[in-house]
């Protein structure tokens, strides 16, 4: 083999090298750029950390993210403004009791929105793990 042949064979080597190379580095970009992957990896290993993650944003939301203010009725003569004001008065003490419940449930209901598609395969496995271990309970006695 003269020089130039065994130059040639080093620079196809080279080349094939350097193409693996980029499609290892191809394949880790695509890895790191899928997101849905990463979060449901992230959520899978970590899940006691999303839940009370989500367990805080919602409470959050529910103390701030409430309407608040005065109402917005003006009366028309000081008697009537007396009379509706112990009325409005009373109805607002039931109303703030009953807003809390709603506003704590409805709360509830967002976050389990919000994480029943990412805990939906974690619950699954557990609720299947549990039934396997009672059914194998079951059956050595």
């Amino acid at each position: 083999m003269n020089a130039p042949e065994v130059e040639l064979s080093k620079l196809q080597q080279g080349v094939r090298e350097s193409r693996i190379a980029i499609s290892r580095q191809y394949a880790g970009l695509l890895s790191d750029l899928d997101i849905q992957k990463r979060f449901t990896e992230s959520v899978r290993h970590h899940p006691l950390r999303w839940i009370g993650g989500a367990a805080t944003a919602g409470l959050i939301a529910t103390f701030f993210g409430g309407r608040g203010g005065r109402d917005s009725r003006q009366e028309t003569s000081p008697g009537a403004k007396q009379k509706t004001s112990k009325k409005v008065a009373a109805a607002s003490v039931q109303a703030v009791g009953t807003l809390t419940k709603v506003g704590w449930i409805s709360g509830a209901l967002e976050v389990g929105k919000i994480l029943y598609p990412i805990l939906k395969p974690l619950v699954v496995e557990f609720a299947t793990n549990a039934a396997k271990a009672g059914l194998a309970k079951r059956r050595r006695t």
